[in-house]
């Protein structure tokens, strides 16, 4: 049986495909080109008042939320390594002071993040992509 240099081999996997579906494309194609931004508008951006302005609602938001959820868990180790007695005190039922507070951890995180969450939806994300839509639109002059 000879083949002819358009043929497939029986045992090719691709053989099963639908016509249109075959050739599959390569996938080392090279990526379509794009404009990107100068350095200077990177450095226009960044001192713009709404790039400022995100920037400190930010850090206004993330650092003490942050610093909060730190602080309350070092408090958690620090008592459970100088407060011994007043965390293997009884609580609930047989759970001790250090129990409750270790298991608080969890819901703080999540409380935590899910704060996190909220304020970038509604306030961060409309920001950067006012930012961003800036950005761009240099970019496609």
């Amino acid at each position: 049986m000879s083949l002819s240099p358009t043929a497939t081999p029986p045992d090719d996997p691709e053989l099963h495909l639908p016509k249109d579906h075959w050739p599959l494309p390569q996938l080392s194609q090279p990526e379509p080109t794009h404009p990107h931004p100068t350095a200077k508008s990177f450095a226009d951006v960044k001192a713009s008042e709404p790039y400022q302005k995100l920037r400190r609602s930010f850090v206004s938001f993330a650092f003490p939320t942050v610093a909060a959820v730190l602080v309350w868990y070092f408090l958690y180790v620090l008592l459970s390594l100088y407060a011994v007695k007043f965390m293997s005190a009884p609580a609930i039922g047989n759970l001790n002071v250090g129990m409750v507070i270790g298991l608080a951890q969890f819901p703080t995180t999540w409380f935590a993040t899910w704060l996190y969450v909220r304020r970038a939806s509604r306030v961060l994300d409309p920001m950067a992509a006012s930012v961003r839509a800036t950005i761009e639109s240099e970019v496609s002059k």
